[in-house]
């Protein structure tokens, strides 16, 4: 019998790890990567597939929420949770072919018994809702207006970034489900939308943001001034059809606009296409770094945040200063300056982004301008949708942006109509998109008086084996880089980040501090002794007076690094770290969501 097997009754849930609560399908990143700490890769990878038919896409292009609430941060830097889950895909993801473990989280299918659903767009949120909505036996068509399925995966992510051999296994994968895929079929064009509605039982709208948004600033209509989102596009698909056709890019100094990672992507894009041959928070710095390569030229990033708060993976920026982007952070547009075409960019610090009510409205130093050199600017503050194919019917209700007014189930105003993505959200991220396709075909399911299909049962994470993890000094390893190409190798097709080796991805997933781990107490064991106190590194235990003359003790969760000492410590066992059961799913939290805990009175 263990010495824990008594006095401890039922394990507290607690909360679920931040970098759990902070994505936002939930999947449970602190499982796979302590699974991957031990080497059991194939158990790890199925942790991470279960909530997301894109584990391997996310793997390369995620823009990590988790690593952004991972509590690890705040002692040195976050885990490389993003790069841990390429590590799990790299062997067993839907780009392994007969090796795949990628069906595995989708059982056996079950044949069409119900109503049928139409999809417009094959983005993540339109693909991840025909996903779900097959696997509970619905009939499923999605219709794409583009060649090649993916929306802006495929069109606006390059494939240094985005390798689409690893693209279209997933997509390949979701669509083998036994799903009907329409491709050049623009809705309004090629078939109304009134006949999607007598078609099928319920649509679906996953157009996303297709258009860039212009700039409130003299001289935005001047010639050399375009839209990152349409030079991706534009890149992207002549990469489709033919990598060694040329491409066009004006000479000169590029500005962009912005401080996203589309930016970066087009920035990075434009380089390439001239060395092989020629606001929305994730779009400025991509086309920055794409534009650096059309020429030796240089490329300026105007942001208005400062460096460190860029909306960008660490590793964007790095690549980003790595290839000669020029950032000037912290900066506002004046105008563009120019007579018949570009000539430079007129910028101002910017003394505050936010207005009183909260708003984006930066206000600039007027008395501190400067002009930074362009023939091109790139705009890449933001995008809008594209909802006109809907002109004609009056009970789907839109946004000033050109997107759709939905509930809180994304259903729309027409009740035959629900609107996931960006387009019902604005520009998102992809793995919010992925999110919205599954909320948006969860609703759908129960309109059509179906069961929502449930995630099956995969792995937990392994318990911690000892009572202390201190002396392995698991907290002095730092993260570790990420293997690149090097610049002298890079062009439109070669990946530029590299996996880490099944090694170094033990070594990085053994700094998670398991914050799934809750730490148990025995109110009948403690003897108050406070040596648990005295000896946690982090101050995250406390005895407080509590009611009637006793003592409380009080464990902060926030700042615990599962060391394990205080158990190691306590002369009675009276205290223990454990998992939370497995048939517990605790309610996800938002991503800053941490409390202290009052055990117990002793």
């Amino acid at each position: 019998m263990s010495r824990y097997d008594e006095g401890f009754g039922a394990p507290v849930t607690g909360t679920p790890a931040p970098c759990r609560g902070a994505c936002p399908v939930g999947t449970d990143a602190a499982a796979y990567v302590a699974l991957l700490a031990e080497g059991r890769t194939a158990d790890a990878y199925d942790v991470a597939r279960a909530p997301n038919p894109f584990a391997s896409v996310c793997g390369r292009i995620c823009s990590a929420p988790c690593e952004r609430a991972c509590r690890r941060g705040v002692i040195d830097s976050a885990v490389s949770i993003r790069a841990l889950k390429r590590v799990l895909c790299d062997e067993h993801g839907a780009e392994q072919g007969s090796a795949s473990r990628w069906q595995r989280a989708v059982g056996v299918v079950p044949p069409v018994t119900r109503a049928s659903v139409g999809i417009i767009g094959s983005g993540p949120a339109g693909l991840a809702a025909a996903h779900d909505l097959r696997l509970v036996g619905h009939a499923v068509t999605v219709y794409e207006a583009m060649d090649a399925p993916g929306g802006m995966m495929r069109f606006g992510i390059p494939a240094f970034r985005l390798p689409r051999v690893v693209l279209d296994a997933e997509i390949n994968a979701i669509l083998a489900l036994g799903i009907e895929l329409q491709l050049g079929c623009a809705i309004g064009r090629d078939v109304s939308f009134a006949t999607l509605l007598e078609r099928h039982a319920a649509v679906l709208i996953t157009v996303g943001c297709q258009q860039g948004r212009t700039i409130r600033a003299p001289g935005a209509e001047l010639p050399g001034v375009m839209r990152a989102v349409d030079f991706l596009r534009r890149e992207n698909a002549r990469l489709e059809d033919d990598p060694a056709a040329p491409a066009s890019m004006p000479a000169g100094d590029v500005v962009v606009i912005g401080g996203g990672s589309v930016a970066f992507d087009a920035a990075r894009s434009a380089w390439r296409t001239q060395a092989t041959s020629a606001y929305d928070g994730q779009t400025a710095l991509d086309a920055a770094r794409s534009a650096l390569r059309s020429t030796e030229r240089m490329v300026t990033l105007v942001a208005p945040e400062a460096r460190a708060a860029l909306p960008v993976p660490v590793e964007e920026l790095h690549e980003a200063t790595l290839e000669g982007v020029a950032l000037r952070d912290g900066m506002g547009v004046v105008r563009i300056v120019g007579e018949q075409a570009v000539t430079g960019v007129e910028v101002a610090p910017v003394l505050s982004l936010f207005d009183a009510e909260g708003r984006f409205n930066p206000q600039l130093d007027l008395s501190k301008t400067t002009v930074v050199s362009a023939q091109t600017v790139v705009l890449a503050i933001g995008q809008q949708s594209d909802t006109d194919f809907l002109a004609d019917h009056a009970t789907i209700a839109r946004t000033p942006w050109g997107g759709l007014v939905v509930d809180h189930e994304l259903r729309a105003t027409d009740p035959r109509v629900w609107a996931a993505g960006d387009v019902a959200t604005g520009p998102r991220d992809l793995i919010d998109a992925v999110a919205a396709g599954q909320r948006a075909a969860r609703g759908i399911i129960r309109a059509l008086g179906g069961v929502v299909r449930e995630t099956a049962a995969v792995h937990r994470a392994p318990p911690l084996v000892a009572d202390t993890r201190f002396w392995s000094r698991y907290d002095d390893v730092r993260r570790t880089a990420l293997p690149v190409l090097h610049t002298s190798q890079r062009d439109a097709i070669a990946e530029v980040e590299h996996g880490f080796s099944l090694h170094d991805g033990r070594v990085e997933g053994a700094r998670c501090l398991r914050c799934d781990e809750q730490l148990q107490f025995a109110v009948t064991r403690c003897i108050a002794c406070a040596l648990c106190v005295d000896v946690c590194p982090q101050s995250s235990l406390a005895l407080s007076p509590a009611d009637g003359g006793a003592l409380a003790l009080i464990f902060d969760d926030r700042t615990c690094i599962r060391c394990g000492l205080c158990v190691h410590r306590c002369p009675t066992d009276a205290l223990l770290f454990t998992l939370a059961p497995a048939d517990v799913s605790p309610t996800l939290p938002d991503a800053d969501s941490a409390s202290s805990t009052r055990l117990t009175h002793v």
